[in-house]
């Protein structure tokens, strides 16, 4: 019991590697998440927000930006009509605002070109995003000439799902007019360079808390709290086997500036130590894991971490290698968020 103890804990910490039985070792692995952040659609993004967004929606109330506010209320009444195509899943609707051979660009360099690529982008995407909001909160507007003109901004995009985190991005649109309209020509987005760190992290505040997995000789108590600055999570591991601590994992959770992306390190208390990237795909955490075990052999894996409910959670540990050997056997828990203690109720005098 006391080894597969260890490799459930070994496998949540995400490279806290514990001994199995006579001595053989295994790495824990971290879940990697998809989806929700980088990988999502270049139109999500296009359509991402700031921290708190002021929506594009009624522009004839914005001060003005130009010495062309004509001109100008006709651009922003196109960023108005691309929410309320987006917010209805309209994809045709959508692609009618940029120009026969207009492009979108996202953060990692992906081009889309051509308004019917840009539609069938868009209609993908409303149908693996159902019910998805946008808002945009438009930064900068400036006429390049009689009719260029370029728009810079953050977008939020909300999704369906209550459990997901938003998308937020930063934008830059260059339009052009044709037939007396303002088309997008060219749609940039990028990863909010000023968002902090907090904020990055919010997509995994569900796993504040103390959570349990119990056995009837062993037990694995895990707690997640912010740190004081709240730029980190922090999960500390315990593991009892027949009453007695075996182990014990520190790790911490942050947003890595270099990576732009999720990143723990963890630290056990035999001696080994390690890092995982997180990726997330839905109400799934992927995390690629390496380290080093306290005899010094390094080790590998990857961790799915799946939210069940508001108070579960499975975990599942794949690809494990130590020492430039694969280690056999897929190894599944299910940890359970423990209820706070009830307040104490004082009587009245």
């Amino acid at each position: 019991m006391r080894t597969k103890k260890l490799r459930w804990l070994v496998g949540v910490s995400a490279l806290a590697l514990g001994r199995l039985g006579a001595g053989g070792s295994l790495l824990a692995q971290e879940p990697v998440a998809r989806g929700a952040s980088s990988s999502a659609p270049v139109a999500a993004q296009v359509t991402g927000a700031s921290a708190k967004p002021a929506p594009v929606a009624a522009e004839s109330k914005a001060p003005a930006m130009t010495d062309r506010p004509e001109e100008e209320k006709a651009v922003r009444a196109v960023g108005e009509t691309f929410i309320k195509a987006y917010n209805a899943g309209d994809a045709m609707a959508v692609a009618a605002l940029f120009s026969e051979d207009a492009e979108m660009v996202d953060e990692n360099g992906g081009r889309i070109k051509g308004r019917p690529t840009i539609q069938a982008f868009f209609d993908a995407m409303f149908r693996e995003r159902k019910g998805a909001k946008i808002e945009i909160a438009l930064e900068s507007l400036a006429f390049l000439g009689p009719e260029v003109a370029k728009e810079e901004g953050h977008t939020r995009v909300k999704p369906a799902e209550k459990e997901a985190s938003d998308s937020v991005r930063r934008y830059s649109v260059l339009f052009v007019k044709q037939g007396g309209k303002w088309l997008y020509s060219s749609v940039h987005e990028d990863d909010e360079p000023a968002l902090a760190h907090h904020e990055r992290l919010k997509e995994l505040e569900w796993m504040l808390g103390d959570w349990v997995d119990e056995t009837t000789d062993s037990t694995v108590h895990a707690n997640c709290h912010w740190s004081p600055d709240k730029n980190f999570l922090l999960r500390d591991f315990t593991i009892h086997v027949q009453g007695q601590s075996v182990m014990t994992v520190a790790q911490r959770i942050g947003w890595d500036p270099l990576t732009k992306q999720i990143k723990s390190w963890f630290f056990d208390s035999e001696g080994g130590y390690g890092e995982g990237y997180w990726t997330r795909d839905g109400k799934q955490w992927f995390i690629k894991s390496s380290g080093v075990l306290p005899d010094g052999r390094t080790a590998s894996a990857t961790n799915v971490l799946t939210r069940v409910g508001p108070h579960s959670a499975r975990w599942a540990s794949i690809q494990r290698t130590v020492g430039g050997h694969v280690v056999p056997n897929q190894q599944e828990y299910v940890m359970v968020r423990r209820p706070p203690p009830p307040r104490t109720q004082v009587e009245p005098r």
